[in-house]
């Protein structure tokens, strides 16, 4: 397997939820949480990718703390920051997740290597995302894979892409230099990795932190969750969260913020 790397992204500056890293779940910094939960994937090691700005001292610290390689780079131009990751460690593949995305397992990036592994269209790939919608043939015939909830889902991507998308990207478009992979998306080779057809379809729940509604859901999930917290996977989050609707609706309302705003 070519070398590869996880990379969680964070900082401290987020626009809707200031700090929100660091906010309590589970008994732990959101931050720590995903750490932990993503700390058995089959990567060779995790890296956290925060800011310079003065506020992300602290981001720098918790990142210590939780045994992760800590790179600093610019405040906003995201993609700097792995594609220095990817310089600094000379691995072929870096896997991208974002700290506000604290329902992320290892499991769910295991699913991208593997896949990457299994194929040589897969190995040639720019960018690998898990995809539900997919039509692929079942028992019964042809069959879509389940859509996650928003929030639930991880990248893994080529470093020789990304430093292609770092020269290649306009002054015109600078939302790509946040996003990270957005411009890849728009330009590369992107190849699609169904979802488990034993997973639940849950298209309309929202997993991702970035308001005080988002995080009002998780700290109520997690803690149904309970001491399964750390380790808990996706199908039996899914079974526990469905007889509580009181929980997945309270940031249904939430809309998610365009591309272009950052």
């Amino acid at each position: 397997m070519s070398g590869t790397i996880g990379v969680i992204q964070a900082r401290m500056g987020s626009e809707r939820l200031p700090g929100k890293i660091l906010a309590p779940l589970a008994n732990r910094p959101m931050l720590g949480l995903i750490a932990e939960r993503l700390s058995s994937a089959r990567v060779d090691e995790w890296w956290l990718a925060t800011s310079t700005d003065p506020s992300d001292d602290v981001t720098e610290a918790w990142g210590f703390e939780l045994g992760l390689r800590v790179f600093r780079g610019h405040p906003t131009e995201v993609l700097s920051r792995f594609v220095a990751i990817g310089e600094e460690t000379g691995a072929d593949w870096l896997v991208r997740a974002t700290a506000d995305n604290p329902f992320l397992d290892a499991p769910v990036v295991d699913l991208l290597v593997d896949a990457r592994d299994a194929s040589e269209q897969a190995k040639q790939a720019d960018r690998l995302t898990l995809h539900g919608g997919l039509m692929i043939e079942n028992e019964s015939g042809p069959t879509p894979t389940p859509a996650l909830p928003l929030g639930y889902g991880v990248e893994l991507v080529r470093r020789d892409a990304l430093e292609a998308a770092h020269r290649e990207i306009t002054p015109h478009e600078p939302h790509h230099r946040v996003h990270v992979t957005s411009w890849l998306t728009a330009n590369g080779r992107v190849h699609a990795v169904p979802t488990p057809l034993d997973w639940p379809d849950r298209p309309q729940w929202r997993w991702s932190v970035d308001t005080y509604e988002d995080l009002a859901m998780a700290r109520s999930a997690f803690h149904l969750f309970g001491d399964e917290a750390a380790t808990i996977g996706y199908a039996d989050m899914v079974d526990h969260l469905e007889g509580h609707p009181e929980i997945t609706c309270m940031n249904q309302q939430v809309v998610q913020k365009k591309l272009e705003e950052g």
